[in-house]
């Protein structure tokens, strides 16, 4: 099973370096601002001189690589965090799914598959990396955040969390009654959380809720594909291609692409570079084809 060990800060600490532009871009993608970042410096977590603002609230993005997790935490003192990031519509959780999966794929070895990446505001980010279990002398990441208007703020990027999903789970606030610690009504939908309604005994349903051989279908794997365009071909033209050929299609370079799963269409994108690797950014999901079957009456026996 991988592990996120100490001994991994010089290989991060490199994929921080050599993609602080795409850093920079991912997030202001996300946050729908222009920013800067350069790393500011490398070592072991102090919970005695955390940067300024993380006693306060913020955005905390998770990577989870097998039960351990990576956390990159961006203080709301910084100024630059849009008001939506706190209680964020289906394009504002779409836009931080977007971006913990490009820090992902920007700052974790690819020897480390991240198997999944979350993202959401915390009212401390203190208080966020103890619940995940985060401890002084862990492997840490200073990161320089600017904006065009805004003062520069520093960004931890730490690991292992022993519990990375504690740090988006918020305590109970004082005083709150019939209100399970957790739960959907207690803290703001998670980054790629779909908002369902809640059960009457007060709990949220999930993916665990399901009987265990349905579970075991969300483990299969099915390829997935990423189409450019189509278009039939005689089959005598065909047989002429050889190296230098060019096939000229009809779809226009500003049309979506079209992503595949298991041969079905369902979704469409645009591409986009995440560091060196091609990428595409979801814009629209496919419905499915709606079937519409004859109602058949049925009769009595003998009529």
């Amino acid at each position: 099973m991988p592990r996120l060990t100490p001994e991994l800060l010089a290989d991060i600490l490199a994929l921080c370096e050599a993609g602080a532009s795409e850093i920079a871009a991912a997030l202001g993608r996300a946050l729908d601002t222009s920013l800067r970042v350069h790393i500011h410096r490398a070592g072991s977590l102090d919970f005695a001189s955390l940067p300024d603002g993380f006693d306060g609230p913020g955005l905390v993005v998770v990577l989870k690589v097998g039960t351990e997790g990576v956390l990159f935490l961006l203080p709301e003192s910084c100024g630059f965090l849009p008001s939506w990031y706190a209680n964020p519509d289906a394009t504002g959780q779409s836009k931080l799914t977007t971006l913990a999966q490009e820090l992902g794929m920007l700052v974790i070895p690819e020897s480390l598959p991240v198997e999944d990446f979350r993202a959401g505001r915390v009212s401390n980010l203190r208080e966020a990396m103890v619940r995940a279990g985060l401890v002084d002398g862990a492997p840490s990441i200073a990161v320089a955040v600017s904006g065009a208007k805004t003062a520069q703020a520093v960004a931890l990027l730490t690991w292992p969390a022993a519990q990375p999903d504690q740090s988006l789970v918020e305590a109970k606030p004082s005083g709150a009654k019939g209100v399970p610690s957790g739960s959907a009504s207690s803290r703001p939908p998670l980054s790629g959380e779909v908002v369902s309604p809640v059960s009457p005994s007060g709990r949220k349903p999930s993916l665990r809720d399901l009987p265990s051989y349905s579970k075991s279908l969300l483990r299969v794997k099915i390829p997935v594909a990423v189409t450019l365009a189509r278009k039939k071909h005689p089959l005598g033209k065909i047989l002429e291609l050889g190296p230098g050929s060019i096939i000229h299609f009809d779809k226009s370079c500003e049309e979506l692409l079209e992503l595949e799963a298991a041969g079905y269409p369902i979704a469409l994108g645009e591409a986009v570079k995440v560091g060196e690797k091609f990428g595409l950014r979801i814009l629209r999901i496919r419905l499915p084809d709606e079937r519409i079957l004859p109602v058949k009456r049925r009769t009595l026996a003998g009529q």
